[in-house]
């Protein structure tokens, strides 16, 4: 896979939503809904840019936590990290045991990062699940469905 072969780039905010927990998008998880920006055309090749801008404040914070988003249904690269100045310090402590090379199915999103990841969606149509592997941010809403349509 090649940066140069993506035909798409879907921007994926990640957030927390007072009274709604977290969201992607500002959406939470629903059975089988897929937003118009979530269906993709089988066999495209896209950059997904997660972003995690975080947030002070409110509830003492809590909202500047690491999201490891995971996806279904076939691997990805890490093609891009940025890091802005409110997360530089929480990365540095622990960015020497990251490793963005080789094909991942989840890539650790912390605060103040945006990270563009590349895959292909392949050969299979229907519907799979992206979300975030903290499972108490998966079970609050943090968890979405992309359709691969012909």
């Amino acid at each position: 896979l090649d940066v140069a072969d993506a035909t798409t780039t879907r921007e994926i905010v990640l957030a927390m939503r007072m009274m709604r927990g977290w969201t992607l998008n500002g959406r939470t998880f629903e059975m089988t809904a897929v937003a118009d920006e979530e269906t993709i055309k089988r066999g495209s090749i896209e950059i997904w840019e997660f972003v995690n801008m975080g947030g002070g404040g409110m509830m003492g914070g809590s909202t500047n936590l690491p999201h490891p988003m995971h996806m279904h249904g076939e691997s990805f690269k890490v093609v891009d990290r940025q890091t802005n100045a409110d997360g530089q310090g929480a990365w540095e402590t622990l960015s020497q045991g990251v490793v963005d090379e080789g094909w991942k199915d989840t890539v650790l999103v912390m605060p103040g990062q945006r990270v563009k990841v590349l895959r292909r969606f392949g050969d299979f149509e229907g519907l799979f699940l992206y979300h975030c592997h903290n499972l108490e941010h998966e079970d609050q809403g943090m968890m979405r469905n992309f359709e691969i349509q012909v």
